[in-house]
């Protein structure tokens, strides 16, 4: 992970460092965007003995004195990770940058929502699964391990395990837009379960995300439940995985962008990860120094990195008498000493013995030939030290006397790249692809021998092929390759998130929440956490159901409850694949009294009293000032601190997050600073979430010395951020805005249309049909197309008894699928 340095300047420039040419470029309304904390830094660096409690340890000690110091965080809530985001994981463009595919996404635009190829939408991939740990607080929330990510990709790895899968299946691009990483069967030794394999560049990114999950929660961990995990506190992760993380980790080290990362993640939640700030912990706590204590200015460690100790680098298959070379990159941590370099194997050739302390350290290669005279598999041992380190790699590779066929690339569902070698023996080959012994129709085919590649398709899904090439004068290998499976997919189609409001002890009502269920025939489990509840036909609520995966919904609600702020994550599994994407909250309260109420007294935290682009966590949010501040004066209504806009028309307030539950009326009490500054405009504005443009809600002006209060009436559903634009005037004085919400109890995340006048459901083992809106004529058909019944209903409803099975209901636009059992 290599990207430019992102650094604040005077007068609010960016430096972008490339090629050692800065670049500036201003940034002004760039960074207000950015802004989203209570901080005006745009970086907090790791403080002053932050870690000095931890100092003296090792192992198991030193992995608990590291709890106390980052286990306890602000936890920023889900849908606060959008603002952390924005921080934390935006290129020099102000764009997010995704591990999973190689887009680039426009934050607040692209969120996900349903799709169905790579490049759709962006959302949160806890990339420790959130079902891993039970959807527990504050992990689910974690900006450490929760990044912004491909919503296909994201889907594609689920909630299995990291790992390494030589022949794993990678999504196919879209539009330019590759996906990064492959799932399949486990190669790494000790596991043979399914993985999900990451790219390079981002491995050891995801080491130290695991790290620092068995630290800050090293009092949680024993608890979950994992294949990785391994039911304790210490080591915390099984034997395989552990290895698996130790690789990645020295292979792939910190880069800037990682540290810039975790500084911006730390300005938010208070916390750091320690692996990122001192790496060499991973060795005190699991690798090579555990048993010594570790010490913050203790002596550096050396660490080999490249190639791994012990591991084994196969040149492939080649033809006889003809040399290929490798290059080989090496790469050591710390390292004092120049690394010898000594082979041993007859048929492999060393063009470098020594490779200086300095090179090693940043990082270079070393080549490697292999020639064979006769067909046959040869193997080697090359062997690196430097100092007490010794690393030892296998090197192997096979040699045939006809044309070297190599392995496929690119396999899908229902196709893969065919690969060989060409020897300049012939202009072209004849390709022919088998099923069970046989050839396919269409081969063997005429490819161009010097392509080295022919993209094989129109195949079946999870189906064994073959391939081989022959020439006037030499034939091939023969190369087995199995086409990937069709991919399980759990997707929500009218959005992941619903929020409820409703009053205490008092249900709410109820979403409906719409799914797309693919490659799937097994039952899937739907549960949630408490209040909440689901259920399949309105009547019979639980904290977990089971439905039919041709289903297409369910419903979800808030049982009746306190006071107070909940949130689950919806998690929808058949045991093998799971959705935990879709999340829940609710507030419960009165109602009757407003509850999004700002007076600026939490200022007192801190220094505002400028006129910036700053932010401010206030009660009900956090705030985005544009050339404003505020200030402790007697200017303040009724309290000690107000709201100052500052001298020009550009001076603004805005929510850093969208408000939920809708907006009834924006209030607030506003006055002039003097009438030498004349009168303020004030324009009353919002936008709702997702959308590009802000509505206006109306006008206010303030033409008085003294507070009075102003109301614009908005009457929004859903979840809007919300802006107070001073457009005329200077120096407006603004306090007590209180936002209403839109109507009582009520549902945000539910798609509004047709769909919600009616309604079809299994109850008592027949088939219910309820119209709450306009009169409708019904039909009820079974899979064969006969019509079983049917209703014309107006606020009324129908009853159908009919055998258990799946039935299709129309109201002549819309239909639904209800499965009766």
């Amino acid at each position: 992970m290599r990207h430019g340095k992102l650094n604040l300047f005077v007068y609010l420039q960016f430096g972008l460092k490339k090629n050692n040419t800065l670049i500036m470029k201003k940034v002004f309304a760039f960074i207000v965007t950015l802004l989203a904390v209570a901080s005006t830094t745009i970086y907090a660096a790791e403080p002053t003995d932050y870690y000095k409690s931890c100092e003296g340890k090792t192992g198991e000690a030193l992995l608990a004195a590291l709890q106390s110091v980052v286990g306890s965080h602000t936890n920023v809530g889900y849908d606060g990770l959008w603002a952390v985001y924005n921080r934390s994981d935006v290129d020099e463009n102000g764009k997010y940058i995704d591990m999973y595919s190689t887009k680039r996404w426009t934050p607040g635009k692209e969120k996900c929502g349903n799709y169905s190829r790579v490049g759709d939408c962006v959302n949160r991939e806890h990339s420790f699964p959130n079902s891993w740990f039970n959807e527990g607080s504050p992990m689910k929330s974690d900006a450490f391990h929760v990044y912004p990510t491909d919503g296909k990709v994201n889907g594609q790895r689920s909630n299995f395990p990291y790992g390494e899968c030589a022949n794993g299946t990678t999504l196919p691009s879209n539009n330019g837009i590759k996906a990064l990483g492959k799932l399949g069967t486990s190669t790494f030794p000790g596991y043979t379960g399914t993985v999900f394999e990451p790219v390079d560049e981002y491995k050891g990114d995801l080491a130290r995300t695991y790290f620092y999950m068995a630290a800050a929660y090293n009092d949680k961990i024993r608890s979950w439940n994992s294949d990785m995990l391994a039911g304790n506190s210490y080591p915390a992760y099984k034997t395989w995985a552990l290895n698996l993380l130790l690789k990645w980790h020295r292979q792939d080290v910190v880069s800037e962008r990682e540290t810039e990362r975790n500084d911006a993640v730390y300005g938010f939640q208070k916390n750091r990860n320690p692996f990122i700030d001192h790496p060499e912990l991973v060795e005190y706590i699991w690798g090579d120094k555990k048993g010594e204590a570790w010490y913050i200015n203790g002596s550096p460690v050396p660490v080999w990195s490249l190639p791994a100790d012990k591991s084994t680098i196969d040149f492939g298959l080649t033809a006889t008498d003809y040399s290929i070379s490798r290059a080989i990159d090496v790469k050591g941590i710390n390292l004092t000493s120049a690394v010898s370099v000594t082979l041993s194997g007859s048929d492999f050739t060393l063009q470098q013995s020594t490779v200086s302390a300095a090179a090693a350290n940043k990082g270079t290669t070393i080549s490697v030939s292999f020639r064979r005279a006769n067909s046959g598999v040869s193997t080697g041992v090359l062997t690196f030290r430097s100092g007490d380190l010794t690393a030892t790699v296998n090197l192997r590779a096979e040699a045939i006397s006809g044309i070297p066929a190599l392995p496929a690339e690119d396999i899908t569902e229902t196709g893969f790249t065919a690969r060989w070698m060409s020897l300049g023996d012939a202009e072209s080959y004849q390709l022919t692809v088998k099923k069970d012994g046989a050839a396919l129709a269409g081969y063997p085919v005429t490819v161009n021998a010097e392509a080295e590649e022919y993209a094989v398709s129109g195949l079946d899904p999870a189906t064994l092929y073959s391939y081989s090439l022959t020439s006037a004068t030499k034939v091939s290998n023969e190369v087995n390759v199995t086409t990937a499976a069709l991919l399980p997919d759990i997707q929500y189609l009218n959005g992941d998130e619903f929020s409820f409001t409703c009053d205490p002890d008092t249900p709410s009502e109820a979403a409906e929440v719409w799914i797309d269920v693919e490659n799937i025939d097994r039952d899937l489990t739907v549960s949630v956490g408490a209040p909440f509840a689901v259920s399949t036909n309105l009547n019979d609520w639980s904290r977990s159901i089971t439905i039919d995966p041709q289903q297409e919904r369910f419903y979800l609600r808030v049982e009746a409850a306190a006071a107070g702020e909940y949130e689950t994550s919806i998690i929808i599994t058949d045991g093998y694949h799971t959705n935990d994407d879709g999340t829940a909250t609710a507030s419960v309260r009165d109602l009757s009294k407003p509850w999004f109420v700002e007076d600026f007294e939490k200022a007192a935290d801190g220094k505002y009293d400028t006129y910036s682009n700053q932010s401010f966590e206030g009660n009900p949010c956090v705030w985005n000032l544009t050339n404003a501040g505020i200030w402790s004066s007697d200017k303040g209504y009724n309290s000690d601190y107000s709201l100052r806009l500052g001298k020009n028309p550009t001076s603004a307030i805005e929510t850093a997050t969208a408000k939920k539950s809708g907006i009834g009326t924006i209030s607030f009490f506003a006055e002039r600073w003097s009438s030498d500054d004349g009168d303020v405009t004030l324009q009353v504005e919002y936008k709702p979430e997702g959308a590009d443009e802000w509505v206006n809600a109306g006008v206010v002006k303030v033409d008085t010395d003294s507070y009075a209060r102003y109301e614009v009436k908005v009457n929004a559903g859903g979840s809007n951020y919300i802006r107070l634009r001073q457009t005329a005037g200077a120096r407006g004085n603004i306090d007590d805005i209180i936002v209403t919400d839109y109507g009582n109890s009520s549902v945000d995340g539910i798609t509004d249309d047709s769909l919600a006048d009616w309604d079809a459901y299994c109850l008592n083992k027949s088939l219910v049909i309820v119209n709450h809106g306009n009169a409708a004529v019904y039909r009820v058909y079974n899979l064969d197309g006969q019509t079983v019944g049917g209703a014309k209903l107006h606020g009324s409803q129908y009853t159908l008894r009919v055998p258990a099975g799946l039935y299709i209901v129309t109201d002549g636009e819309n239909s639904r699928r209800v499965l009766v059992k």
